[in-house]
This record gives structure tokens, sequence and C-alpha cells, in this order.
């Protein structure tokens, strides 16, 4: 695990989708009906929000984890992770008959694919979380944090307290892997939108500078649109930016995504810079792709960002 020497450690809330991953690497998807043996294996808790969270802990940050568990293997595996890394838990589905989702992941070495089966979605109703920060939270949370992340997972049950954390001031920035149900209601709390080129406004055109616009259209004056290798497109208060991507042979892009979140959520606690943050985080989702795991970055020490 890497800190960064003489920093602080800022405190992040991240609320969204937790599920236990199952990794195989295999040369090749196998064809139907047939049988194969994984070049290699992994199995670690997933989800955006968590993988992210597991991140920014990573980095010498406190985590704050509002997420469904309930219970199963899938859980307490999941559990026994956070416990390990320190994040704290906010379980929506405590007492319930919830269980946290296991996922089937399969990467082609050949051609760095990914192919996940995730189990039927969940009918269970989850906890709705009140607009009272005091109320909802550990206590030692006292008031709410500088940066928060969300998802899009899990907003019905959350909007309220994002909405309370906007009014004290926190930060709100979106992980926009696709869009989701009441995304549209969340847009005006947020101060920053990171996207993967997957997200499209419905009713919208596609591409990266419809995302930009309609975001800003919104007033969120940071936002950015990530798309795998390819360049990162961002805008920082209305000015446009590019983030290069290194090449590399790629081992595991699942989580890619999730640990840039991560990673900007903890710079940009720290600097309130928003461009210089995400090139920072770009670097550490790049090491991520190296090896199996949202955690093989860690044995790399990041650089300080700029003050």
């Amino acid at each position: 695990m890497t800190t960064e020497t003489g920093a602080c450690k800022p405190r992040i809330l991240f609320i969204g989708r937790a599920t236990l991953d199952v990794l195989y690497r295999l040369d090749t998807l196998p064809e139907e009906d047939t049988k194969a043996y994984a070049r290699a294996f992994h199995a670690a808790p997933g989800g955006p929000a968590v993988n992210a969270a597991i991140t920014h802990a990573l980095l010498g940050g406190v985590s704050l984890l509002i997420t469904a568990l309930g219970q199963g293997m899938a859980a307490a595996a999941v559990r026994r992770e956070l416990n390990r890394l320190g994040i704290q838990l906010l379980d929506l589905a405590d007492g319930s008959a919830y269980e946290a989702p296991l996922s089937t992941v399969l990467l082609s070495a050949a051609t760095s694919s990914r192919t996940i089966v995730n189990p039927p979605i969940s009918s269970v109703p989850l906890r709705r979380l009140t607009g009272s920060w005091a109320a909802e939270v550990p206590a030692a949370w006292a008031a709410p944090p500088p940066v928060a992340l969300c998802d899009g997972f899990h907003l019905n049950e959350t909007l309220p307290l994002l909405a309370a954390c906007r009014a004290a001031g926190t930060a709100l920035c979106l992980d926009g892997g696709s869009w989701k149900p009441l995304t549209a209601e969340l847009a005006p709390l947020l101060t920053a939108a990171i996207c993967s080129e997957r997200f499209r406004v419905p009713g919208q055109e596609s591409g990266p500078e419809a995302t930009l616009a309609w975001f800003a259209a919104q007033g969120v004056p940071f936002a950015a649109v990530t798309r795998g290798a390819k360049p990162i497109f961002g805008s920082d208060r209305g000015r446009r930016f590019a983030i290069e991507i290194e090449p590399i042979d790629a081992a595991d892009t699942l989580g890619a995504g999730d640990v840039l979140h991560g990673a900007f959520c903890h710079f940009f606690a720290l600097t309130g810079q928003f461009e210089p943050s995400l090139r920072r985080a770009a670097q550490i989702a790049t090491l991520s792709c190296r090896s199996l795991g949202v955690e093989a970055w860690a044995h790399h020490p990041p650089q300080s960002p700029a003050r």
C-alpha cells in the first residue's frame, strides 16, 4: 500500500454498486458447450463505487462507502476486504434478504476484451436515507466530507443525502458509466462528471462533445469523457483539454475507470484542481491495467500532485 508522504488524509464518501467479481483470464473465450482452463484467476470486490473507495484508501485517504451488501457468500467476502482496507460501510441492505451480486468476468488475453455475466437484478427493497447527515452516517464522520462520488446506482435511496451534502459544501462527482434512472435529477447538484464514452443522454446525440455540452448546460463546471486507450476529452469551466493515455500491454482493463475515479477524487480533495487531478488519476488507472485486479498499481508509488 502506498500513501503520500506528508499529505493529509482526505475523507471521501462513495455511493454505489458493490459486487464480488470473479475474473478468469483466458487465451481466447471458450466456445459454447466446452471446458477451458484460465491462464490466471482473481477474485475481489467489484463495482464502480467500491473500487473507487479502495483506490482512495490505497492512496492513504479515508473512505466511507454507502452500498448494498446484505447477506450471503459474496457479501461476506466483500466485507472482509473492506475491513482489511479500513473502509467504513453503511449497508443499505442491512437486515434484509438482499445478497450482493457474484459477477463472472472473462478476460480475453488475445483481444483484451471482457465479457461479464451478472445475476438477475434483485427486487429486495433497500433502506432509503433521509437528508440528515448526522442521523444516517457513522458518528466518526461528524460533518459531510469535502468530496463525494456517486456511480449512479442506489440514487433512489441516497439522493436526499447527496443533496444535503451538496448544500453543506461537498463537491459531488459522478462516475457516469452509463445513463441511469435519476441521473437528470442528480446532474444539477454535480461539481464534476467523469463519464465513459458509452454514456448517452436519452434523446440526445451520442459522443464526447454531446456529453460535455449536456453537463455544461446543467451548470456542471467540470466534465470529462474517458475513451479506453484513446485520449480523455475534458472541460474545465469551459476550457477544453485532452489527456493522452500511455499505450501498454493490458492484462485487465475491467476496473480501470473505477481506479481513475477514486484517484481523481483523492487528488481533487487535496488540490481542488480538475485537470491536474484527472491527469494524475489517468496515470494510476493505466498502471492498474498491467495486472489482474485494481490494486496492482499500489506497488508503484504515485507522484505527489501539484498544490
